[in-house]
């Protein structure tokens, strides 16, 4: 994995996603060639522009998906039906674009961009299931892109790596062994291979032997997921790191093959010390910018949806159209959080509650615009003044943060963000109503306070689109 603007990407997801834009490229380009020969009228641009634009549209719009995720890698079934989807969306998109471009700049459309479009999605949707298929199989036989990992360590921590490595979607992570340090047994084993190495072995060695056992096992990086109360073997380690070895603590391990804190191992040293967790008046001052601008044009397009929405409650009836409902805002303040009202008017006649799977309170249309997030719409008005972001936590009632911070450690920390329509913990965890629900999503929103940027809002705002296409995490 490599790290981008802070953020740890995979760096077999980079290939692809290169390979993908080439080969979308190539169609373009050879596909322009063959329009204008056969007198179709083609945009005058160079056709490596129109390669260019169509090839990262159609890469941005299946990273939207989760294309590029590490199960799809090999789900093909999924990676088909989500090509499915995203593919003519793509098309139109760029349609859309060039319409709009051609008309801006006072020309005549050139109706052989929308073949040109049109065909190199047709043709480019069944390479993509047989490329990647090519490109699973050469990773799986030449052991590419293959991390193998030494744990230093006994007990929970290296338990909890190995439960990890063992999911069939972190393939590219091959945990070799454990090592527990014993200063009386110099014994070195013997290497193992690459094919033939297992993942319960557990080695006794000496600290002057540990850069011995890296070189025999191929080690490339070592994590060190021993006790606190356990004294490191410094010197050894740092031998281990100047010879080439990476060397990883714990807890940065986690939080970079997860993208989520593990909160059973965290303290204040570590919230306060450990790298990230910065906001800076220039980067709010950008992010406040950026909210007025999405959120204005969020404005725009969702306006016949607001209204359709509206329209469908009032016929509806039985209550008012907008509910609003206190919530716990940026450094604890409270503010009032807009929604369409999708519940009946007496659904807390008994008290404050979550909602529940398949929830009685829900009326017939709410149900459908809690399930296409329509009903999240309003909050839009939230975002232009100020009480949210596009962005972050998502924010909660105050009974339940009262609740949530007597019995989960660092819950308060969350609200070191502002909160967000969509964020972090919502595109990868689903709908939560328990505690131990919103403990996992506040795993989720520390990595995100952490290393929240521009580019990581980007890559958040991009995937919520597969949220909202595939109802994951909708209650």
């Amino acid at each position: 994995m490599i790290r981008l603007f802070g953020h740890s990407i995979d760096i077999p997801a980079i290939v692809l996603a290169a390979v993908e834009f080439l080969v979308i490229f190539a169609l373009v380009v050879s596909l322009h060639g063959i329009l204008a020969a056969e007198k179709y009228s083609v945009s005058r641009e160079s056709p490596y522009l129109s390669g260019i634009l169509i090839g990262g549209t159609a890469v941005v719009g299946m990273l939207s998906v989760g294309l590029y995720s590490r199960q799809i890698f090999v789900h093909w079934s999924d990676a088909l039906s989500r090509a499915l989807v995203i593919l003519p969306l793509v098309t139109v998109s760029m349609l859309l674009t060039i319409e709009v471009y051609d008309q801006w700049i006072g020309v005549v459309p050139h109706r052989g961009n929308y073949l040109l479009s049109g065909l190199t999605m047709l043709i480019f949707t069944p390479i993509l299931m047989g490329e990647r298929r090519l490109f699973v199989l050469i990773v799986d036989r030449t052991g590419l892109f293959v991390r193998r990992v030494l744990v230093l360590g006994t007990g929970e921590r290296p338990a909890k790596i190995e439960r990890l490595s063992q999911r069939f979607l972190y393939r590219s992570l091959v945990v070799v062994g454990y090592v527990r340090l014993n200063p009386d047994h110099d014994a070195l084993p013997a290497p193992v291979s690459r094919r033939d190495t297992t993942r319960d072995a557990q080695f006794d060695v000496a600290p002057a032997n540990l850069l011995r056992l890296c070189r025999s096992l191929q080690i490339d990086e070592l994590v060190v997921a021993t006790d606190d109360r356990e004294p490191l073997p410094f010197r050894d380690l740092l031998n281990c790191k100047m010879a080439g070895v990476g060397v990883t603590d714990y807890t940065s391990f986690w939080e970079r093959e997860t993208g989520e804190i593990d909160l059973d191992e965290i303290n204040p040293n570590w919230m306060l010390f450990s790298r990230g967790f910065r906001m800076g008046p220039l980067r709010t001052l950008v992010k406040r910018g950026v909210d007025l601008v999405i959120g204005l044009a969020l404005l725009v397009l969702a306006s016949p949806i607001l209204l359709l929405a509206a329209l469908t409650l009032k016929v509806q009836g039985g209550g008012p159209l907008l509910y609003r409902q206190e919530r716990v805002g940026l450094h604890g303040k409270t503010f009032t959080i807009i929604k369409f009202r999708s519940m009946r008017v007496d659904a807390e006649k008994d008290g404050p509650r979550w909602a529940a799977l398949n929830d009685n309170r829900i009326t017939p249309v709410g149900n459908f615009i809690r399930r296409t997030r329509i009903d999240e719409l309003p909050q839009i008005f939230n975002v232009l003044k100020g009480d949210m972001s596009i962005v972050g936590p998502r924010p909660e009632r105050p009974i339940f943060v009262e609740t949530l911070s007597e019995r989960i450690p660092y819950y308060r920390e969350r609200h070191l963000a502002k909160p967000g329509i969509t964020g972090w913990a919502q595109i990868n965890y689903p709908y939560g109503a328990t505690e131990k629900d919103a403990r996992m999503k506040l795993a989720y929103d520390l990595y995100y306070i952490k290393n929240r940027n521009i580019f990581l809002d980007v890559v958040i705002i991009l995937q919520t689109l597969e949220v909202l296409l595939w109802n994951s995490g909708a209650r």
